[in-house]
């Protein structure tokens, strides 16, 4: 899902009408044990005394409007819990930033202490139309 602060970002951009601040290029992906609201708002980022931290993203070149992760997504492993990942985050920043998009995990994951979370390879597909 998009949050309208990245469609209002692009169309900005993309029509020249609001081309700051620009589009970023370099896009962090984290995760989150609540579910975030289209406004940005309610995203609950494990603690980074926890071991957590969000990733730097790379995605393949497009195709058909869509972009997929090239590589799997390994976070740091986790010295204490981090409780049920529900959801994963974009930011246009490695720590604060704007919310860009959000999607619920195929299947909530309860990381406890020593634990790898991973996106494998190619599950990551995003767009920047949202969803009906």
């Amino acid at each position: 899902m998009n949050t309208t602060y990245f469609l209002n970002l692009a169309a900005g951009n993309l029509f020249q009408t609001k081309v700051n601040p620009p589009i970023p290029t370099e896009l962090w992906i984290g995760l989150s044990t609540t579910a975030p609201n289209i406004n940005g708002t309610n995203v609950t980022e494990p603690a980074a005394s926890a071991g957590y931290a969000r990733m730097k993203l790379d995605m393949l070149e497009p195709a058909v409007g869509v972009v997929t992760n090239e590589a799997n997504i390994d976070f740091n492993e986790s010295t204490a819990s981090w409780g049920t990942v529900t959801h994963f985050v974009i930011f246009d920043a490695q720590n604060g930033g704007n919310l860009l998009q959000y999607g619920a995990l195929s299947t909530p994951r309860s990381v406890e202490a020593a634990t790898i979370m991973t996106i494998k390879s190619g599950y990551l597909n995003l767009s920047v139309q949202n969803q009906s």
